[in-house]
């Protein structure tokens, strides 16, 4: 256990890639409160998800297993994806340390499985968290106790026409975005802040381990007024990989910007950067939850024992690769790579920053070493608490990412070895794609087929195979076939 850690906060955003974020580099964001976080602590240059969909990373970061052994391959909507419940005998964060004196809390998006976190040892919260908060009855409870008639009664407004009324039942319709009526405390992020400090309050004389889990900045973009028009669309510059034409990609890349939300396909700069600008309103409002957090946990005299942990479950496209929406079957940076940052309740290292590779789903492992718990030992989840002691420490000279399409119904599997500098993509479906990250950030350029790197493509793809092997993939094997490798592992 790191000395002077009794406690883990982990603050947890929904769907934001590195990049939108002030200590990250974007030169728009206004985010001073996760930068605080950054400023106290060591920030993960080249943190990832190991799976670009809600469930299944959410999954991996709680139990510290890829997704092919935690049992959630998609979302868990029951009706269109057919699994609500972990596979039998995974135990998730919660229920390893409350067997060790840990109180475990939770506030805000669940979205792991069904019977939700109370199942899993947490407590203060019934929030199952599926979907968009306008679909979880507790929030519109937790109005009502404050005053306010709920949500059937929020308004919601266009972005453009003010007085115009996109829809008074929230959330508006998916993928558009709105102004909501409400004062900050009063939405969403205010919910999931409000709860948290609730839970600090009440187990702040324990050890404890307390998860604030924000609906947002996943689309639609819905901050109030206080916050809406923040950011000036005129200063938001394209990215650069915003007019990839997809070229030597496979295929499906092009179908699926084409289909998931036709208002988007084929649009200009001016279209997106409204859209991205509002994406950022809605995160500085987010932020300004998370400053509400951290200030009750100096208040209660708790931050000076308290390790404070930042990630997100996965990123987003906003318009990259020639304007891309949401996240899909494709595995860039934009939608793999995530803020991670760690603050250690005595500042070590305070404002460093360090290269070494890391998941979010090495959180669980992380965590409890903080507390002082043994992982289990069939967890695919390394520590980064050595970080503590020598912020340059490495953890892993690769990672692998998943994707098994968005639902049982129409499946498309993805594997990904990444390794800092080259990243091997495994289309089963299609042509796979090698990018060399160090000449071609902005993975424009799939060199797979060139004839200079066949060596290295059969290196970086025999190397997936082992690990996929490793971590007891089921399609390992078939892999290595359709890659034409042979495993040594």
């Amino acid at each position: 256990m790191v000395t002077g850690t009794a406690n883990v906060l982990l603050l947890l955003l929904d769907q934001v890639r590195a990049d939108a974020i002030g200590c990250y580099g974007s030169p728009v964001a206004r985010t001073p409160n996760i930068d605080r976080i950054a400023n106290g602590g060591i920030r993960f240059d080249r943190g990832y998800t190991t799976i670009s969909i809600c469930s299944p990373a959410r999954a991996s970061m709680f139990s510290g297993l890829l997704s092919h052994r935690h049992g959630m391959l998609y979302n868990t909507t029951p009706e269109l994806y057919g699994r609500t419940h972990l596979a039998e005998g995974v135990t998730l964060l919660g229920t390893i340390l409350r067997q060790h004196g840990v109180r475990c809390g939770y506030a805000g998006k669940w979205h792991i499985d069904q019977p939700g976190p109370r199942a899993h040892g947490f407590e203060g919260t019934e929030v199952a968290g599926f979907g968009l908060p306008g679909y979880v009855p507790e929030y519109d409870q937790w109005l009502k106790a404050q005053g306010h008639p709920g949500q059937r009664a929020v308004v919601v407004r266009d972005y453009h026409t003010p007085n115009g009324v996109v829809d008074t039942t929230m959330p508006p319709p998916y993928g558009f975005d709105g102004i909501v009526d409400l004062p900050t405390e009063r939405t969403p992020a205010g919910f999931v802040a409000s709860r948290a400090i609730d839970l600090l309050r009440e187990m702040g004389s324990d050890r404890f381990f307390l998860t604030a889990s924000f609906w947002g900045p996943h689309h639609p973009a819905l901050p109030n007024a206080e916050f809406a028009g923040m950011h000036d669309p005129a200063t938001v510059d394209p990215w650069p990989n915003f007019r990839d034409d997809l070229s030597g990609k496979p295929r499906i890349q092009r179908r699926y910007r084409d289909c998931l939300n036709p208002n988007f396909s084929g649009t200009d700069w001016e279209t997106w950067r409204r859209t991205v600008a509002r994406h950022h309103d809605f995160l500085s409002m987010i932020d300004t939850q998370i400053g509400r957090i951290l200030d009750e946990l100096e208040a209660l005299g708790l931050a000076e024992n308290t390790t404070v942990l930042f990630t997100a479950d996965h990123g987003d496209t906003l318009g990259c690769h020639g304007g891309q929406f949401d996240k899909g079957p494709y595995m860039f940076e934009e939608t793999y790579r995530v803020p991670l940052l760690t603050r250690f309740a005595d500042g070590a290292h305070a404002g460093a920053c360090t290269d070494s590779l890391a998941t979010n789903m090495d959180l669980f492992a992380t965590t409890l070493d903080l507390l002082g718990v043994e992982s289990p030992r069939d967890r695919h989840a390394v520590s980064l608490a050595a970080v503590h002691d020598d912020h340059r420490a490495t953890f892993r000279d690769c990672i692998v990412g998943h994707f098994n399409g968005f639902d049982r119904r129409g499946m498309y599997l993805q594997r990904m070895l990444h390794t800092g500098r080259w990243k091997y993509v495994f289309n089963p479906g299609d042509f796979d794609e090698v990018y060399d990250l160090q000449a071609d950030p902005y993975e424009l350029h799939n060199i797979v087929d060139e004839p200079g790197v066949q060596g290295l493509r059969r290196d970086l793809a025999g190397r997936l195979v082992e690990e996929m092997e490793r971590t007891e993939d089921p399609h390992a094997s078939h892999a290595a076939v359709l890659m034409g490798v042979t495993s040594t592992f």
